[in-house]
């Protein structure tokens, strides 16, 4: 009979008929329940291609419904991490990409692993590699000098080593100086490694250039106005790295008969600017005196007043006035009058 005060139609519950439909009705609802349900075993650990990582990547998954075991498959979990680190998921991250994706929580399970860690494909540039390339195009933009010069580079502290993601792209090594003019002393260099044009690591590094020559030093100490002989100077192979601008002498010969123009300790390296040539007229020696008028050349005689060098001025008396005149050296006996 129809129950017209509620609008339920009550089923028959007794006899052997009654018993088997209720047992079928129970088992199509608990059969609809388990069919649904998703298993997620996670993974201890997995290590990927640099990529975007989703659900299926990381764990083993079972669903009787085949188009929600492709949605779980397919939920994005997050990216790989840096080549050289590992990333933790556990299981309530995952659950909270799945509700997500639309995935009900309840309908998941998960297996014995409450997390899994994940790593990327990768390959190594040793620390070595690395330097060597750098320290090559320091090289390659060093200019030598003619004369016998070593030139010496050397790292102040080699670079780690460096993953990158295999199957990142095509490598590529860029080197560049900071301070590019600079040619011995401390310099900078910056590398960049490259993966597909796109910049993965920038990586700074210091060297120190050292440079030797064979220069003319002195073997002895040299007092001011000194006139340089074999025993003074000698040639020895020295470090010139902190001698920017100065310009050395690798020869003894040239220097031979020079007026030293400063105290030189020993050791030190002489450069142009420490000699000149000797004096040609001693101060209180006999000179001619030349003064030109015109097509008019007077000579007399006088006394140098100071030491005299070719091609300077330099203080004269006349003889037969006892003036003080200032002319210019000519050669070791002549003055010629500045008018």
């Amino acid at each position: 009979m129809r129950d017209k005060r509620r609008g339920i139609i009550p089923l028959p519950l007794g006899g052997a008929k009654g018993g088997i439909f209720i047992i079928f009705i129970m088992f199509a609802i608990v059969s609809v329940s388990f069919g649904q349900q998703i298993t997620v075993e996670l993974k201890e650990s997995v290590s990927l291609p640099e990529k975007e990582v989703t659900l299926g990547d990381i764990a083993d998954l079972s669903c009787s419904d085949a188009d929600l075991l492709k949605r779980a498959h397919n939920v994005f979990i997050g990216n790989t991490p840096w080549p050289g680190n590992v990333r933790k998921i556990e299981k309530n991250i995952i659950a909270s990409r799945m509700l997500d994706a639309g995935i009900n929580p309840n309908k998941v399970s998960f297996g014995r692993n409450d997390f899994t860690m994940i790593s990327v494909e990768s390959f190594t540039i040793t620390g070595d590699e690395i330097l060597q390339t750098a320290k090559e195009f320091v090289i390659t933009k060093l200019a030598y000098s003619e004369r016998n010069e070593e030139i010496v580079v050397e790292a102040e502290r080699p670079p780690n080593d460096i993953m990158l993601p295999l199957g990142g792209g095509i490598m590529r090594i860029e080197v560049s100086q900071v301070n590019a003019n600079k040619s011995s002393g401390r310099v900078q260099v910056v590398v960049r490694i490259y993966l597909d044009e796109k910049q993965y690591h920038k990586i700074p590094m210091y060297f120190t250039i050292r440079r030797y020559e064979e220069i003319v030093v002195a073997n002895r100490k040299i007092n001011r106005n000194d006139i340089l002989t074999t025993k003074d100077i000698c040639i020895k192979r020295i470090e010139t790295t902190s001698m920017p601008g100065f310009t050395t002498i690798d020869s003894v010969e040239p220097l031979l008969g020079k007026r030293v123009l400063y105290t030189i300790p020993p050791g030190k390296p002489l450069t142009q600017n420490m000699v000149d040539d000797p004096a040609v007229i001693k101060k209180g020696e006999l000179v001619k005196i030349l003064v030109k008028i015109g097509n008019l050349s007077i000579l007399t005689k006088g006394v140098a007043k100071e030491d005299g060098y070719k091609g300077r001025a330099i203080k004269v008396m006349n003889l037969d006035t006892k003036k003080e005149l200032y002319g210019e050296v000519q050669d070791d006996c002549t003055v010629k009058i500045i008018l």
